[in-house]
Parts: C-alpha cells; sequence; structure tokens
C-alpha cells in the first residue's frame, strides 16, 4: 500500500530521528528531508520536549541534534508498524522493510 507524497507529521518526525542516528547539524537534516525550516523547528522543539533528541556539542563548537534511546525505541517501533501494516511512502528516507506476502492456498 502507498501513500501519498505529502507526508504527515508524524512521518517528518520519523525521518528525523533516523537522519540523527548519526550526530547531525539542523542544516544538514532540512536538506536531507526537504522540509521548511518553521515545519523542522516546531518538530525539533517537540523532539527535544519529548527527549527523543539531544543537543550535543561536536569539535569546533558545532552543536548538531543525536536521536537519543527513547528516539531510537520510537523509531523501531514505528519502522515495525510500517511493516505490519505493509505501508510504504513514496519519498521516504527510512528503507522500506520488505516483509513476505502471504499466500492463501485454497483446500
Amino acid at each position: 500500500m502507498f501513500f501519498s507524497e505529502k507526508r504527515d507529521h508524524i512521518q517528518i518526525i520519523a525521518e528525523i530521528l533516523y537522519s540523527c542516528k548519526k550526530p547531525q547539524t539542523k542544516t544538514y537534516i532540512r536538506r536531507k528531508i526537504n522540509v521548511s525550516h518553521p515545519v523542522l523547528q516546531r518538530c525539533i522543539m517537540q523532539l527535544l520536549l519529548s527527549q527523543w533528541l539531544e543537543v550535543t556539542e561536536e569539535d569546533g563548537g558545532f552543536q548538531k541534534l543525536s536521536t537519543t534511546e527513547k528516539g531510537l525505541n520510537f523509531l523501531n517501533k514505528w519502522m515495525e508498524l510500517q511493516k505490519l501494516l505493509e505501508i510504504k511512502y513514496k519519498k521516504s528516507l527510512i528503507p522500506a522493510v520488505q516483509m513476505p506476502s502471504l499466500i492463501h492456498q485454497s483446500a
């Protein structure tokens, strides 16, 4: 089952978490997931308040965002749900998890 090309809020949240499995700058995230600055700011604020993202300092004083254990837990459950529902998004950064199709044989 494919969904429309327009992503919902939860899809954007999942893509941010997936992108930040390794620490990333806001600019990198915005370009990687192709989302507007205001939408990214709202999502990041929500993720920071939920403690699904954390701010880390890298060499050179750059602030980067990194997915926390709570965020990874959510991301794993979200991916599992997508797999169970056999949902695939046309423009997703997150690799689709293939689920074997069920074959019904008549008796």
